[in-house]
C-alpha cells in the first residue's frame, strides 16, 4: 500500500490518519491500520478512495463481508471507479461468490482493456462459475497483456482441461513450466493432464512434484531412511504410507501384492479407520494405522509413487478383483434383513464438493421402477437430502447402525455385498465397490478425476466390474441419471422379472 493521497475538497485533517494507516499497514499492523482508515471515512465520507482503502485492509484481515460493505460505500460515491470495481469483484471471488463477481470484473475489463490483473480475476470468476470457455478467453487476454505470466498460462491450461482439450492443455502447461520451472503446482497439473490423457510414464514423473507443493499435507520424512526409487527390493522391508483420501488407499492397496512378489516385506501405513477393512489384502505383511508405532524398515514410498515405480499404465494395472473382501459374518447379518426377491441398488450420492455430488431427487424415477429397492450407502454428508426425500424414494437406510465404531466401511462393505448393483458418485464408496469386484455404476461430471483416464472411456482399467456414466453436458446431472435409470430398469427386468409384477 502506498502513501499517495488525493487532496481534493474537504480540507486536509484526514491526511495524517491516512498516512499513519499506510505505515501501519506496511508494518503488518492491520487492525490498527483499519482504525486509522475508518477515521478517514468519518472525516471524508464522500471520498470514494477512502472507502477503497478501508475495504482493502479489511480484505487483508480476512473480513470479506466488511470489505464488501466498504467497497459498496465507495461505489455509491463513484460507481465507475475501476479500482473499486476490481476490489469488489476480487472480494466476492474470494468469498466463494464468483457469479456475483462477474459483473464487476467484466466492467473493469471493458473499461481497462490493458489491465492483466483484472483479466486474470475475470478468468478465475468464469472458471469458478463453470464457464471454462469464457475463462479461457479472459486468460488469453491476460497473457497478451503480460506474456510472461505463468499464473495466467497455468490457469488457461486448467480451462482447456475443463473443455476436455487434453493435448492443448498439456501444451499450455508446458509453457507455464518454461516460465516458472520450479513451480511444483504447474508440474503436478501437467502430470494430472497427462495421466488423464493416458500418457502414464511422463504423467507419473510430473505428478511426483505434488510432494513439493506447500499445501501438500501428506509429505513424510523419515530421518535415516531412504525413499524407494524403483530399485530392487529383494530382502528389504518397504514402508508404503498412505496419501490423500480413503478411496486412494482402496484403489492402490492392490499394489502391495506386487511389491511382495518382488521379494519385499511390505509394511502399509493406512488411515486408522481402514485398518480392519484392509486387513485381508494380499501382500501386506504388517498393517499399521497412522499414529501407531512403525516397525523398522529399509525404504519408504508414498502410495501413488508406488504406481510410478511399478510402471503402471492403462495396460498394466495390477489386476485381480476382488482384493478387498467383506467379513462373512457381517455379510450374513445384513443379508438376512434384505428382500432378496427385489433388485437391490446401493446408492451413494454426495461427495466432498457439490460439483461431484448427484442431487438425491434424481434417484426418484429409479426408486419407482417396479421391483427395484434403493439402499442408502451415504454417511455423514448428504443426510439432510435423505430426510427430505426418504418417503418419496422408499429408500432403506441402515446407515445409523453401520460402521458405528472406529472401524470404517466394514458394515458398508457387507451391505454392498448384498446388492445387485452399486451406484455412486466419485467417492471412497465406488473405489471400495470396485475393489470388491461388485457391479458398479460410477456417475461422473464432464471432467472426471484423472484416474478415470480419457473422457471418452466408459470403462476403467482400475476396476473391470465398473461402468462409467459421464455427463453429456456440463452440469447436467438429470441427463446422465436418466441414462443410468434406464439401464437399471433394463437390468431389473432381465434379472428379477418376478419382482416387477
Amino acid at each position: 500500500m502506498d502513501g499517495q493521497t488525493d487532496q481534493h475538497a474537504g480540507g486536509t485533517d484526514w491526511i495524517p490518519f491516512h498516512n499513519e494507516g499506510v505505515a501501519l499497514f506496511n508494518a503488518g499492523r492491520l487492525a490498527e491500520a483499519e482504525e486509522r482508515f475508518r477515521r478517514v471515512t468519518e472525516l471524508q465520507p464522500g471520498r470514494a478512495t477512502a472507502w477503497l482503502t478501508l475495504g482493502s485492509v479489511r480484505r487483508a484481515l480476512g473480513r470479506l463481508n466488511d470489505a464488501y460493505t466498504a467497497f459498496q460505500q465507495g461505489l455509491a460515491r463513484d460507481g465507475n471507479d475501476r479500482d473499486l470495481l476490481l476490489a469488489t469483484g476480487q472480494t466476492l471471488l474470494d468469498g466463494g461468490r464468483p457469479k456475483d463477481a462477474l459483473p464487476y470484473l467484466q466492467r473493469v475489463v471493458a473499461a481497462r482493456f490493458d489491465h492483466p490483473g483484472a483479466a486474470l480475476a475475470l478468468g478465475n470468476a468464469f472458471m469458478t462459475s463453470d464457464s471454462p470457455e469464457f475463462a479461457a478467453m479472459a486468460y488469453r487476454l491476460a497473457m497478451q497483456l503480460e506474456p510472461d505470466s505463468a499464473t495466467a498460462t497455468n490457469n488457461l491450461g486448467a480451462a482447456l482441461m475443463s473443455q476436455l482439450r487434453m493435448e492443448d492443455a498439456a501444451r499450455v502447461y508446458r509453457r507455464a513450466i518454461r516460465l516458472a520451472p520450479a513451480s511444483p503446482e504447474y508440474h503436478k497439473n501437467l502430470g494430472c493432464c497427462l495421466l488423464m490423457a493416458g500418457e502414464f510414464p511422463e504423467g507419473w514423473r510430473e505428478y511426483e512434484w505434488r510432494h513439493e507443493q506447500p499445501v501438500w499435507r501428506w509429505k513424510r520424512s523419515f530421518p535415516g531412511k531412504r525413499p524407494w526409487n524403483g530399485e530392487p527390493i529383494v530382502g528389504k522391508t518397504i514402508l508404503v504410507h498412505f496419501e490423500q483420501g480413503l478411496g486412494d488407499s482402496f484403489q492402490l492397496a492392490r499394489c502391495m501384492r506386487v511389491l511382495k512378489g518382488m521379494g519385499a516385506r511390505v509394511v502399509f501405513e493406512c488411515q486408522p479407520q481402514l485398518k480392519r477393512i484392509l486387513s485381508g489384502v494380499e501382500g501386506i505383511d504388517v498393517l499399521v494405522g497412522h499414529g501407531e508405532p512403525l516397525p523398522d524398515f529399509d525404504l519408504y514410498v508414498p502410495l501413488f509413487s508406488v504406481a510410478r515405480w511399478l510402471g503402471v499404465t492403462a495396460e498394466t494395472v495390477p489386476g485381480g478383483v476382488p482384493y478387498i473382501r467383506p467379513e462373512p459374518e457381517l455379510v450374513a447379518k445384513w443379508r438376512a434383513r434384505m428382500n432378496l426377491g427385489e433388485f437391490r441398488v446401493g446408492v451413494n450420492w454426495e461427495a466432498n464438493g457439490p460439483e461431484r455430488s448427484i442431487p438425491l431427487e434424481l434417484f426418484e424415477r429409479m426408486a419407482r421402477i417396479p421391483g427395484v429397492r434403493l439402499y442408502s450407502l451415504q454417511k455423514v454428508k448428504g443426510l439432510e437430502q435423505l430426510e427430505r426425500l426418504r418417503d418419496r424414494l422408499g429408500i432403506i437406510d441402515w446407515t445409523a447402525e453401520m460402521d458405528a465404531g472406529p472401524d470404517g466401511f466394514v458394515d458398508t462393505a457387507a451391505v454392498m455385498a448384498g446388492m445387485d448393483l452399486v451406484i455412486s458418485c466419485d467417492t471412497a464408496v465406488n473405489h471400495l465397490s470396485g475393489a470388491m469386484g461388485l457391479r458398479t455404476f460410477l456417475v461422473l461430471r464432464t471432467l472426471g478425476d484423472w484416474r478415470w483416464i480419457r473422457p471418452e472411456r466408459l470403462d476403467t482399467p482400475w476396476y473391470p466390474t465398473m461402468r462409467l456414466f459421464r455427463m453429456a453436458r456440463r452440469g447436467d446431472w438429470a441427463e446422465v441419471m436418466g441414462r443410468v435409470t434406464d439401464e437399471v430398469a433394463r437390468l431389473a427386468a432381465e434379472e428379477k422379472p418376478a419382482a416387477g409384477r
